[in-house]
């Protein structure tokens, strides 16, 4: 039977006749909203600020001597990299275009090199016995804290798969309860799902989850999306804040244990100064080679980097957005989040609301931290390049959005910082593009050397002519400080497993880890530059106006055909093909930039093998790219992978009904 929902009815599209609501949701099953109680939450002036960002009681002392340390190693491996590249291309002298490269490389070198530094100082602190500056602790000496205030769990829920999401929320709700604190977290599944057959699954499977829930559960779908994501939470706030001190904010990928979430609870108790406590989320549940490339690369090496961003960002730290637990009170204080004035994409509903609240937190005075050390938090990711470029679009144009809020009256400098620093992360990508092609077109401006190449008959007088050793030196300098500034993150991050015993076992040993690490290395090289192509068509493209919309992510996609490739890629690989036969005539630029070439040529079956989930799982099958939470899967991992829905959830058509399908339309018209 399927069924579809219209103003309230249900139909039998079998043979068209009415269904009343209770043979889908019993009457003592019905969805349960809780009693109000609001919490005021008024737009925020973001153009006015009377004085300065309050300090953060929970600042660490000798913060600003870290910060020192770490951003004076920044520009020190930064100069070198750009001053070897000056030297490789300074021969000669330096023409207007070689100018404009040399430029260009001075962001490029700084971000690699911060995030180089970054990872070092995580590496360093991780080879000792680093502690929590919170006194946050998952290790088993630490008893299990008792949190006294209430705490919403927050799962925003947008067309998901509904069987998949309460799978989730019913793995963590037993989790919370092997901790005994279900009485202190209650959890709210908040619908924007505008598809009405979704709807009427997570309201199926609410049934179910609510029968069985230690914890209190409620069920709220909008009519309206206002504001989507931010717009959801701060709906939220606004009716029913008023009754917890904290949430802890998810995604529909989410997953947390009951321990993590405990812990957290009991931090924010203990330090009332603190407002947002971000976690990090390790990737699991990869079966592409795309999605598993993603999940063995995060957990291998993705914690040098996140450890010490931690410790120099202290109290001035960031928000992804989801596995974060956010202080109710503060939040409704600093975070109410106006329409931005402006044409797109800076005006309009702010799109990367996530970093711009953890700026106005801290803005108020509130500690904004990271939580390094405590583990239990997991999520999912793209499983193909298509859908993670989808994605990358959309946070692009939030991040973009950033760039006229960087000079916000009253923000810290370091949150300022942060915000600068995730503008940059796509703004990298055209500049890339510029410099590169600036080279290019400098090299093949160079008639002499060309004439040298082709013309000379005495091949060693031909050598000596075109040989530089200078050249050659200031090339190998230039070439191994920026393998290190790329690559040397990974290579600490492996270091760091091949010091303890217990987790090159959980990485399927040092074999695999090796064979894992090149692999991943050698296609994060090959992606790079389609990534530089997708990014700079994204921004050009928002910039111009053209903004998409919010598009549902696909997390259990198995392949991408040639057809969807080579729509989406073709046009890359076609570039690609167009240089290498360009450069045919020019053997040193085509020497020079087969890396880059391979990668762009290769856009499309890369794309389509990336999707291939049987690869993958024979990947995994052989131990490569293995973690070890696939190795000795955590209690909670194997719990959400079980079923969630009965049965008549299938049934459910995913035709959406004629109003929420013109509602649909309307909303994907007003979002573009």
């Amino acid at each position: 039977m399927d069924l579809m929902s219209e103003r309230g009815a249900f139909f039998d599209l079998t043979s068209s006749r009415s269904v009343a609501y209770d043979t889908v949701i019993s009457s003592h099953d019905r969805v349960e909203i809780p009693v109000d109680a609001p919490l005021a939450m008024p737009v925020q002036p973001l153009g006015f600020w009377q004085g300065e960002a309050k300090p953060a009681s929970t600042a660490k002392e000798n913060l600003v001597l870290r910060r020192w340390g770490v951003f004076v190693a920044t520009a020190i491996m930064a100069f070198a990299g750009w001053k070897a590249t000056y030297d490789t291309i300074a021969l000669g002298g330096v023409t207007r275009l070689e100018a404009i490269v040399l430029t260009l490389l001075v962001p490029l070198f700084l971000a690699l090199a911060l995030w180089f530094c970054t990872a070092v100082v995580g590496f360093v602190v991780l080879l000792g016995k680093p502690k929590d500056p919170l006194g946050i602790d998952d290790g088993e000496a630490s008893p299990m804290p008792k949190p006294k205030a209430r705490t919403a769990i927050l799962m925003p829920v947008h067309n998901e798969d509904a069987a998949e999401v309460f799978a989730r929320l019913r793995a963590m709700d037993a989790s919370i309860a092997e901790t005994g604190a279900s009485r202190a977290f209650d959890i709210f599944i908040l619908s924007d799902t505008r598809d009405a057959a979704v709807a009427l699954a997570e309201q199926a499977c609410f049934a179910r989850f609510r029968r069985e829930a230690n914890s209190h559960v409620f069920y709220r779908k909008r009519t309206q999306n206002t504001g989507r994501k931010a717009g959801n939470i701060a709906d939220w706030v606004a009716r029913w804040g008023g009754d917890y001190e904290h949430m802890l904010v998810l995604d529909a990928d989410s997953l947390m244990t009951g321990e993590a979430m405990v812990r957290l609870a009991d931090a924010m108790e203990r330090h009332p100064r603190v407002g947002l406590i971000q976690t990090m989320p390790m990737i699991i549940n990869g079966q592409t080679i795309f999605a598993r490339t993603l999940q063995f690369a995060t957990r291998l090496y993705g914690r040098v980097a996140w450890t010490g961003l931690a410790w120099w960002s202290g109290s001035e730290s960031s928000f992804w957005g989801h596995n974060a637990i956010v202080r109710t009170r503060a939040f409704a204080e600093t975070c109410g989040l106006p329409e931005l004035n402006g044409p797109k994409p800076f005006g309009g509903e702010v799109m990367s609301h996530d970093a711009l609240e953890s700026a106005l937190l801290r803005r108020g005075g509130w500690g904004v931290h990271l939580a390094p050390y405590l583990g239990g938090s997991y999520e999912e990711s793209p499983s193909n390049l298509l859908d993670f470029a989808t994605r990358d679009r959309r946070w692009c144009r939030g991040n973009v959005q950033h760039i006229p809020l960087v000079g916000l009256p009253g923000l810290h400098w370091m949150s300022r910082l942060h915000l600068v620093i995730g503008v940059l992360s796509y703004v990298l990508s055209p500049l890339w593009f510029v410099a590169l092609s600036a080279g290019i077109i400098s090299r093949m401006l160079m008639p002499e050397l060309k004439k040298a190449a082709f013309t000379m008959a005495d091949l060693q007088a031909a050598a000596h002519a075109l040989i530089d050793w200078r050249e050659i030196q200031a090339t190998a300098w230039a070439m191994i400080i920026t393998f290190v500034l790329l690559f040397g993150p990974k290579i600490l991050g492996s270091i760091l497993v091949f010091s303890r015993a217990n987790e090159i076992k959980g990485f399927g040993g040092r074999r695999r880890i090796m064979a894992g690490l090149g692999v991943e290395m050698l296609l994060s090289a090959l992606v790079a530059p389609m990534l530089m192509f997708t990014q700079t068509r994204a921004l050009v493209e928002i910039l111009a106006g053209k903004v998409g919309g919010w598009a549902t992510q696909r997390r259990d996609a198995d392949k991408v055909t040639f057809k969807e490739a080579s729509a989406a890629m073709g046009w890359i690989s076609a570039a690609g093909l167009i240089c290498a036969v360009g450069f045919w005539f020019t053997p040193d630029l085509l020497t020079a930039t087969a890396p880059i070439l391979a990668g762009l040529i290769l856009a499309v079956p890369l794309t389509m093998l990336g999707a291939h989930k049987a690869a993958g799982l024979g990947l995994k099958a052989n131990g490569l790219f293995m973690t070890p939470e696939e190795r000795r899967p955590p209690a909670i991992v194997r719990a959400a992978l079980g079923p969630a829905c009965e049965p008549p959830v299938r049934w459910f058509s995913r035709q959406p009904a004629p109003a929420l399908a013109a509602e649909q339309q309307a909303a994907e018209r007003n979002a573009a």
